[in-house]
């Protein structure tokens, strides 16, 4: 990775990604001024368009998720202002790319599931995948209990949760579908929430078709969230070959979501929030240089990696089939 420690930066996009960023970002570089499409009454805050009058190096961008969408923005906006691609940074060129994939991984799923299909969304939440079901004839089902103001305890950063479009209500160990009733089943991030997940394989098993698919995610390490529906930090390759395939699956495919030293730099990455939580202390800016080093440490070694996974990773990804 590219050292960037010093360099005179314009720091673009303020709201919750700058918030969780700030400590490092001050670290990091000489902040010349900030900006974001909204305005914000605070030192050094320049309109996007004005941001080519500033003496910068880079134009650090805060959002992940709309990095790209955001560098067009900003190119567009500065056309002829002498800024250049290579100069709009994000996150990943500074401290290395840890981002989950799991994301990705479950879209891809999918788009590969053939028009027309039944799939049941199980333990859908706020129906984050919907969107990437339109081909399909998507069902809801989620047990509807959680509330995120019932239990502060954990890293769980929801203010509101709604579930009230959920097609079906009840507890997934129990579903009110007929056996051998729907194409796929998708199922991401809730088994660490559920009291018997073996229970729910099994329930799983019954509703599908033979030959139907389950698209199956879950943490491997997890810290509390989304308490006090909360039960398990996390499952092994090993309980997947286990508990699916005594239930009547086989297993096409068990993928890690990334490794030890990714694992390593998110939780480094999330000192500064647990020293504030529970220590009531601020990490002073030699303090962060360090914590910022560390960060990149582990990144640059997750790009020398080969099988660190199989000793800590985020979680697994799994598609199976019902035999």
């Amino acid at each position: 990775m590219k050292d960037y420690y010093g360099k005179r930066a314009v720091i673009y996009g303020l709201g919750y990604e700058y918030r969780k960023q700030e400590s490092f970002i001050r670290s990091e570089f000489d902040v010349v001024g900030y900006s974001d499409r909204k305005k914000y009454d605070m030192p050094l805050y320049v309109r996007p368009a004005d941001i080519a009058g500033l003496s910068f190096d880079y134009i650090y961008v805060t959002s992940h998720k709309f990095f790209a969408e955001i560098k067009k923005d900003i190119l567009n906006v500065l056309n002829g202002g002498g800024v250049f691609e290579e100069r709009i940074i994000s996150f990943d060129d500074v401290w290395g790319d840890f981002k989950h994939i799991r994301d990705e991984w479950i879209k891809a799923k999918l788009e590969k599931v053939e028009e027309g299909k039944i799939l049941l969304d199980a333990g859908a939440g706020e129906q984050k995948y919907a969107p990437f079901c339109s081909h399909l004839k998507y069902i809801a089902q989620d047990f509807g209990k959680y509330d995120p103001t019932e239990c502060k305890k954990g890293v769980s950063e929801e203010l509101k949760w709604d579930t009230s479009r959920a097609n079906i209500v009840c507890d997934i160990i129990d579903m009110p579908l007929e056996d051998n009733s729907v194409d796929v089943v998708l199922c991401t991030e809730v088994f660490e929430h559920l009291k018997d997940p073996v229970l729910a394989v099994q329930e799983i098993a019954r509703i599908l078709k033979s030959g139907g698919e389950l698209i199956l995610t879950a943490p491997f390490c997890s810290l509390t969230h989304m308490a006090p529906y909360y039960f398990a930090n996390g499952f092994s390759e090993f309980w997947y070959k286990e508990h699916l395939e005594a239930n009547g699956f086989e297993i096409r495919e068990l993928t890690p979501d990334g490794n030890y030293f990714k694992y390593m730099a998110q939780e480094l990455f999330r000192t500064v929030e647990m020293s504030e939580k529970y220590c009531n202390f601020n990490l002073n800016q030699e303090q962060m240089g360090i914590l910022s080093q560390a960060v990149k440490i582990m990144s640059k070694l997750s790009s020398m990696d080969s099988v660190s996974s199989e000793t800590l990773c985020f979680g697994y990804m799994i598609e199976a089939y019902k035999r």
